[in-house]
């Protein structure tokens, strides 16, 4: 039992705390607080500068960027690391779209008045935000693997979290969308590390067999 325990007790309590985070923030979702957090950002922050902001943040959390970035670095020498981030991200974008549709949760733009819409509406389920699942989790893996200095770490969350207010801004997500999603991220990324398919840090140089761990 023990045994059992180190070797898959990350793995539980990453999938217990992804339940528990998705329960809880779902469970606040819409009341007071997460409404007027969302209209001071989407309303209360309102100009054209940030507007095309808001694309580029839009563009920036999408699966098929993280899909292009991990490709990039497969074909770069870094083989085993790209596939298993790969995998990541597939993955984690499969448990979203799951976690959607168990909660069906409406857009702001369907159950407030007044929300500001950057873009075109969207009308799939909103809870959680995949936009921040994906920054978020591509921002863990690369910390994970490349062992990057802090202010190269923080550059990677901070932009992962300019992802998440993005999608406040534009009107796509309340904030516990948001914040389920990147807790979801990071967890999902928890998660990834500490099963056989991910290949460890990166230590030395890629060689055209690929990394060296």
């Amino acid at each position: 039992m023990a045994g059992y325990w180190r070797r898959y007790g990350i793995i539980i309590l990453a999938l217990a705390a992804i339940a528990a985070v998705s329960a809880g923030l779902l469970s606040i979702r819409g009341r007071p607080l997460d409404i007027a957090i969302f209209r001071a950002i989407n309303a209360g922050l309102a100009g054209p500068a940030l507007d095309a902001l808001g694309y580029l943040g839009d563009a920036l959390g999408t699966f098929w960027l993280s899909l292009a970035l991990f490709a990039a670095l497969f074909f770069a020498g870094y083989r085993r690391f790209g596939l298993s981030s790969l995998g990541a991200i597939a993955t984690g974008a499969l448990l979203v779209v799951l976690i959607k549709y168990l909660a069906a949760t409406p857009r702001p733009p369907m159950m407030l008045a007044g929300v500001r819409v950057v873009g075109f509406p969207e009308l799939t389920p909103a809870f959680p935000s995949g936009h921040a699942e994906q920054a978020f989790l591509t921002a863990y893996l690369l910390v994970s693997y490349f062992l990057f200095r802090w202010y190269v770490q923080a550059a990677l969350y901070g932009a992962a979290a300019c992802v998440g207010l993005s999608r406040i801004y534009v009107g796509a997500h309340l904030p516990s969308d948001v914040a389920a999603g990147a807790l979801i991220g990071v967890l999902w990324g928890m998660l990834w590390v500490h099963t056989r398919l991910w290949p460890g840090r990166h230590r030395a140089q890629p060689q055209a067999g690929g990394d060296q761990t």
